[in-house]
């Protein structure tokens, strides 16, 4: 079981190296390459997971609650990491779509033999600058989705972390004053995803209605 976690978190880290060379890619045909690397990496990452829940339920009772909160927290990166790629590859959609789609209105209006564009252009100027605004708004809308998708998960990985912390503790015979206090820490961090969620969905309301106008 040890040595697919540690292969788990080499691979880990690969995906998200190859997540950065895709920010950085500059041109479409090199990021599809890589964004196939990647999602070949990320069903790697699915296929472990689900092995190493397998190896945990095998797992000698003295071990299983550590081996338990190792293999859910190394669960909870590969989710942000399929978060963060999600993200970065709807943008880059968005990002290469636009500029394909400015191509091709510069061929419809460019004219073969002249050295300047028509008056007409500056109607396509106007719509590059609504069309960038748009993509800049879905980019945010697609941000805010994401962290609030990562929230949704965080709250899950937190209520099973309480639960697992108070059997663990419990299990090393913790005095009930010292379960509480680490009760109390954990409902804390509820209330601090609560407030988290809450900020999200209001700072995403207000910008849409100010972008409204």
């Amino acid at each position: 079981m040890d040595k697919l976690y540690y292969e788990t978190n080499d691979l880990l880290q690969k995906v998200q190296i190859d997540l950065g060379r895709l920010e950085a890619a500059q041109n479409e045909q090199d990021a599809q390459i890589i964004v196939q690397y990647i999602y070949s990496d990320l069903k790697g990452l699915t296929e472990n997971s689900r092995i190493l829940d397998d190896y945990v339920s095998r797992e000698p009772p003295a071990r299983r609650q550590m081996a338990r909160m190792k293999v859910d927290q190394l669960k909870s990166d590969v989710q942000r990491v399929e978060l963060a790629v999600s993200g970065v590859h709807t943008k880059m959609t968005h990002k290469w779509r636009a500029a394909s789609e400015r191509d091709e209105l510069l061929k419809q209006r460019f004219r073969p033999n002249d050295t300047a564009l028509s008056i007409g252009d500056h109607e396509l100027q106007m719509n590059d600058r609504l069309h960038t605004s748009h993509n800049h708004l879905d980019d945010l809308i697609n941000q805010g989705s994401a962290v609030l998708d990562s929230l949704r998960s965080q709250h899950m990985n937190l209520r099973g972390v309480r639960r697992k912390i108070l059997d663990v503790g419990q299990a090393l015979g913790l005095s009930n004053s010292t379960l509480q206090v680490i009760d109390r820490r954990v409902r804390e961090d509820w209330l601090i995803f609560v407030i988290g969620c809450i900020f999200c969905i209001l700072f995403m309301y207000f910008f849409y209605r100010f972008w409204k106008g």
